[in-house]
């Protein structure tokens, strides 16, 4: 008896700290990655323009990604909420304190969110807007999959930047549209 009640409460206890980890991700949040072509190191700094406090080097690894939860945006500069890396490297440091970083600042640049992957022939259509508001002005319809690059974020609204046809475009991407995720997809979330 002693044994089933003390696997029960461990058991418990990972489902308690799986689901606070989750609500991390999830919620008013804009979520983005960093692409794994990308060959310069992230700086996290104190402040926008102030000192660097971490210097976080390129994942070589296979299957890892710093994946980065923001929490607000000014100019350039993006505010964490939460950083992690997924999904092949559970035992990276970060992991072990996934919100040490949390209130710090991070460049924008380089920093990636895809559409899911969506074709035509779904008949879904991801709107970017001129406003983080779904009555204002629609300025783009992506009808298939698309990787965009971060520029600002606003109650879980993302601005993106993506070029089409060598054209270069911005919008405001609701949140249900936003996938962190560059080695998977993304389901389209009403």
């Amino acid at each position: 008896m002693k044994k089933k009640t003390l696997i029960l409460i461990i058991l418990s206890s990972l489902n308690v700290l799986a689901q606070k980890r989750s609500k991390l991700f999830f919620g008013d949040f804009v979520e983005c990655f960093y692409s794994k072509k990308e060959t310069e190191p992230i700086y996290i700094y104190k402040k926008p323009d102030g000192s660097i406090v971490k210097k976080l080097n390129v994942l070589t690894q296979p299957h890892c990604w710093y994946k980065f939860t923001i929490a607000e945006s000014q100019d350039d500069w993006l505010k964490i909420e939460n950083i992690v890396v997924l999904p092949s490297c559970e035992e990276h440091e970060l992991n072990k304190n996934i919100e040490k970083f949390k209130g710090k600042w991070v460049l924008a640049k380089k920093m990636k969110i895809n559409l899911p992957d969506i074709r035509k022939e779904s008949g879904i259509k991801i709107k970017f807007y001129d406003r983080p508001d779904k009555n204002s002005n629609v300025i783009f319809i992506a009808l298939e999959y698309l990787s965009t690059e971060l520029i600002k974020v606003k109650r879980g609204w993302a601005k993106v930047k993506f070029k089409i046809n060598g054209e270069l475009h911005s919008g405001w991407l609701q949140r249900k549209y936003q996938c962190p995720y560059p080695w998977t997809t993304c389901p389209v979330w009403n």
